[in-house]
């Protein structure tokens, strides 16, 4: 057993436990890609004001994130959960 130099032992990491952390870094890397959409659409202040379209536009982006926001969320306590 592997132990600190205050004799203390070092919990050893198994496959699963790193294959666990690879999946959930995995979940919240593919967000990678839709982040940037949503932050150009709230960052857009020189838009032309079309009422429907902004309309259609906000709902969609709100769908994406709250998908996120429930992705992320979930990943969250099980990453807390394994720690």
């Amino acid at each position: 057993m592997i132990q600190t130099e205050n004799k203390q032992p070092i919990k050893e990491i198994s496959h699963q436990d790193i294959y666990s952390l690879y999946d959930n870094w995995e979940q919240l890397q593919s967000w990678q890609e839709v982040l940037p959409v949503l932050k150009k659409f709230f960052e857009d202040e020189n838009r032309p004001f079309n009422k429907q379209q902004m309309a259609r536009k906000y709902y969609a982006c709100s769908r994406v994130f709250m998908l996120f926001y429930q992705d992320f969320s979930q990943t969250m306590q099980r990453i807390e959960s394994t720690l």
